[in-house]
């Protein structure tokens, strides 16, 4: 009968850290599932759901997101980060001393960066206006994207093939397009 008792206590102990076991587990477990829950949510209203998922996973911060507008801050830096480096490539091929271009394509890339620096502005104002005007901020985020659809057009009409620009076109639209619908969501 001495026996029974210490079995019964180290039962008893194994549940007891069984149940913090997993109450620490469900615990930590839950902002990384909640934050999940919550990318796929805001990609499933997007053109492109692959995308969107990558690009907001590809920031080590969209694990720790409780709510849309810790989403919409990591979405809109995304923004910015892809804008500034497309519009500093054209900056360097529309200053490049080595090759000549003709003004058609010259003209195609003085406007790329026109439209850059539009988009640029715009994210940074998004997030400037999140907390104190969200339906602006809904606004700057939608527009930002447009830069990159006069850039793909100009380039098209000069007939200027280059995948690193039309790349940043594709990537600065779609991340518009997916801080636009995140801020759609910002009370």
């Amino acid at each position: 009968m001495a026996m029974a008792m210490p079995t019964k206590w180290l039962n008893s102990v194994f549940i007891f850290l069984m149940i913090i076991s997993l109450f620490f587990l469900i615990h930590f477990l839950s902002p990384a599932q909640a934050a999940s829950k919550l990318v796929e949510g805001v990609c499933d209203e997007t053109n492109n759901y692959s995308f969107c998922i990558q690009a907001l996973e590809s920031d080590p911060k969209t694990q720790a997101a409780k709510n849309y507008m810790d989403l919409a801050v990591i979405a809109l830096n995304l923004g910015i980060s892809n804008s500034t480096a497309t519009r500093s490539y054209i900056a360097r091929l529309y200053k490049n001393p080595k090759k000549k271009r003709d003004h058609r394509k010259k003209s195609a890339l003085k406007s790329c960066l026109w439209g850059y620096d539009g988009a640029v502005l715009s994210f940074r104002s998004a997030l400037m206006e999140l907390k104190e005007d969200p339906l602006t901020a809904n606004y700057d985020a939608k527009v930002a994207g447009d830069g990159a659809v006069y850039c793909s057009s100009f380039m098209a009409s000069a007939r200027i093939k280059d995948s690193s620009i039309s790349d940043g076109n594709r990537f600065a639209s779609s991340l518009s397009f997916i801080a636009f619908v995140i801020t759609n969501h910002l009370e």
